[in-house]
Parts: structure tokens; sequence; C-alpha cells
């Protein structure tokens, strides 16, 4: 059974160290979906599934394994009806029993068995009282999390934007325009046994269910990229054009870089670059896969040697990603405070450090994952106030018509409570006037 650790958790992508796992386990399809159903929705629902477990246990310290286990067999009883629940109970008792003894699964079986009688009627924070144990418990959050947006936001927009965290996301394609035609593209994803919708938004992106893209020929091809809509919309944003020269400064795993590529029909000089060496063989694999001209991957120090200049420069910036947790669900569990000063930091960092090579007339695009103004709105106003060279720019032309309701009266792009579900982004563009 793949049953995750807290330091695993801290020390690895999610989905690699599930990848991991099936590559040293194989599985048929319908048991890697359950796996998978299991890890994120438990993530998912971690602090209601804590809270159940801390109410009904006479035990004060229950051991990481079996708090573990307990939350496997607890989802299954409360958020699955495929499983039986006598099996979700029998397996959770005897894992308990393999991991810690005899006691450990008597401890398993009565809280269990005692939640599952008590099913219909279970305990519940009181909505009228502390909004921020309410809306913890009942939407699975960390309290730091839910005090910040609650400050900021209200209880109203707080509990329905933690409520969004917790959908599962459809399953975004960005078709890759150099190779095939968005209509073509359709008519092969369901010749391969997929159900697919388009967007209404991009002319470019479509939405796929009932198959594991990676699993199919036409992804083998590189005729798309997973992406969501959002991640999309940032790259429009840059709107390239044939001929110029453009810097993806944090470029990994290289998604906006072969978007930014096929923008320009494959005749824009891109170079990808990343703060971090070790992720540039991401970019290399996409890059191998979908085949993009006009690409150029190099070192930080190359892209930024001291004469290099760019018509247009990028900056998809390390952030806090609170505005993908959808995605990310292990990333509530993970993240501490102190994340959001520390990337704030870098962010302007890298701000100043990419400036230094943009072009008199060039753009600079400044964009986040994160839904935090320290990161975003007071990151763009600081660095704006210390460059009068620099000129903010209304991007709603650069964006398709159903998208420009993104931009707000001070020239934000910003998807935060968007009603396309897609993920929360936030960026701005600047020209350089001196």
């Amino acid at each position: 059974m793949f049953l995750l650790a807290e330091s695993e958790l801290r020390q690895d992508d999610l989905s690699a160290l599930i990848d991991r796992y099936l590559t040293a386990h194989p599985m048929e399809r319908r048991d890697r979906a359950l796996l998978t159903e299991l890890v994120y929705g438990i993530l998912r629902q971690r602090g209601y599934l804590d809270w159940q477990i801390d109410h009904f246990s006479k035990v004060k310290k229950i051991h990481p394994a079996i708090r573990n286990i307990l939350r496997l067999g607890l989802y299954q009883l409360l958020f699955l009806n495929k499983i039986p629940p006598s099996a979700a109970v029998n397996t959770s008792v005897e894992l308990a029993k393999e991991e810690e003894g005899i006691a450990a699964s008597r401890l398993v079986n009565g809280l269990l068995r005692n939640i599952l009688r008590q099913k219909d009627h279970l305990p519940a924070p009181d909505p009228k009282g502390d909004p921020v144990v309410f809306i913890s418990v009942a939407t699975s959050h960390p309290d730091w999390m839910v005090r910040r947006w609650l400050a900021r936001w209200g209880r109203e927009k707080t509990f329905q934007f933690c409520q969004s965290n917790n959908e599962v996301p459809t399953t975004t394609l960005r078709t890759n325009v150099l190779k095939i035609r968005r209509e073509e593209l359709v008519k092969r994803l369901e010749a391969e046994g997929a159900t697919v919708a388009l967007s209404t938004l991009s002319p470019h992106t479509l939405f796929v269910r009932g198959i594991s893209v990676s699993s199919l020929p036409s992804y083998r091809e590189g005729l798309f990229y997973v992406q969501d809509e959002g991640a999309q919309l940032i790259s429009d944003l840059v709107d390239p054009k044939p001929g110029e020269s453009l810097l993806d400064f944090c470029a990994a795993p290289g998604g906006k870089t072969t978007h930014l590529a096929e923008l320009a029909g494959g005749r824009a000089h891109v170079t990808a670059t990343d703060i971090h060496a070790d992720r540039l063989h991401l970019i290399r694999e996409n890059l191998s896969r979908l085949q993009t001209p006009g690409i150029e991957i190099e070192t930080l120090a190359q892209a930024t040697a001291t004469e290099r200049r760019y018509d247009r420069i990028l900056i998809d910036a390390p952030c806090s990603a609170l505005g993908i947790l959808r995605r990310i669900p292990e990333g509530k569990w993970r993240k501490k405070p102190s994340i959001i000063p520390d990337y704030a930091k870098e962010q302007r960092q890298i701000l100043e450090q990419a400036l230094k090579h943009l072009k008199v007339g060039g753009r600079l695009i400044y964009a986040t994952c994160s839904t935090e103004p320290e990161e975003n709105e007071e990151q763009t106003a600081a660095f704006e106030a210390a460059h009068p060279e620099l000129k903010r720019e209304d991007p709603r032309e650069s964006l398709p018509e159903g998208a420009r309701k993104y931009v707000d009266e001070r020239n934000h792009f910003t998807t935060r409570f968007n009603s396309d579900k897609m993920d929360q982004f936030f960026a701005v563009r600047w020209i350089r006037i001196a």
C-alpha cells in the first residue's frame, strides 16, 4: 500500500512520488486510478479527516503511520461509494496490524467502526462560531491560510475559495498549433477514446476526460501540451512577434516557453533558462516531444551574460503557489507562512536582474500563481516605483476577447475568483520607455 510520510511530501513532488511508486509496483489502469484518487483525495480532505479522527479517538497522540491508515480508511468511508465499508475497515485494520501490531489494529478497528455507525450524524464545527475554525475544518485548510484570506476577502469569499481548492481540476490541453489545428486534434482525441470539450476563451484550448492523456499516441507525437488555461493566457500576455528575441527566465518545465514559440509561429528566437539548473532537463524533455522550433536552452549565466538584450522577457516567478492548491493539495500541509516573504524577496531579485537585459521599447511580463499581495500587487507596485523607465501597459488587446474581463482598472491581469474554472494567476506587463 502507498502510504506517504510527511518527510516525503516535503522533499518531493506528489505526482513524481506516485509515478515512482507505480513504476516500481505496476498496476492495472483501474487500480492506478484508485490509488491516485485516494492519495489526492486524502490530501484534499486531510484537515476534515483529522478533525474527525481526533474527535473520536481516545488516544491523545496517534503514531503518524497509524494516522495515515486512519485517514485512508476514513476517506473511503466518507467520500467514496465504490468500496464497501467493511472492506475499507478490514483493510485498514490489517495495515495497522502489519505496521504497529495488534494494539494499533484494535484502535483503528474501533475508531472506524464507531465513525461508521454515526456516519449520518457526524459532529461538525459551528458555522456561526469562530470562522477560522469553521472554514479550516469544513474545507480542510490550515488555520494560517484561512486567517490570511479572511482578513482580506471576508467569510463568504474565503469559504468559496477554499471550497474551490478541493475541486478536482479538469484536464486542460493546449493545441500545438505548429503541428495540428484544434479541430483536427479533437477528432484524433475522440478516436483515441477521450471525451472532448472546447474552451470558449482560447482558440487553442480544449478539455478532456475519460482517459490518461500521457498514454495517447497524440501525446507522444507532441500534438498537445497539458496546461491550465490560466497559464496559457500568460503567454498570450507576452504577445511574442516573429523575429523578436525572447527570454523565459524561469522556464522549467517548458510549458510557457513552447507556447511563446508557437504564438510567434516558430519564427521568434526564444531563450529558455531557469534559476535552478537541475530543472533544465524538464524543458529538454518537453521540447523533444513537442519539437517546437526557435528555442535555445541555456544556463542562467549564458542567458544573462552582460551583452544579452531581449525584446520581451517573461518572469513566471517562483512563488507560494497558493493559487493552484487544487492541483497540489499537498501544498496546503507542506507550506508555511514564512514562504511568502521569502519568495517576495527572491522575486524582487529576479525582477532586478531581468530588467538589466530588457531593450528600450521591450516588454517585461511578471506573473505568479500566488493569491498573495506581497507577491503580486505590492511586489509590482514597489518595483515599478523604483523604475520610472517602466510603464505599465494595458494588455487586453493581447488576450482572447473572452479573457479580457480578467484585466482590472489598474491593468492587473488576475484570474482570482474566476468563473471559468481556471487556476489563480496574476500578471503585469511593462514597456521600457527609456
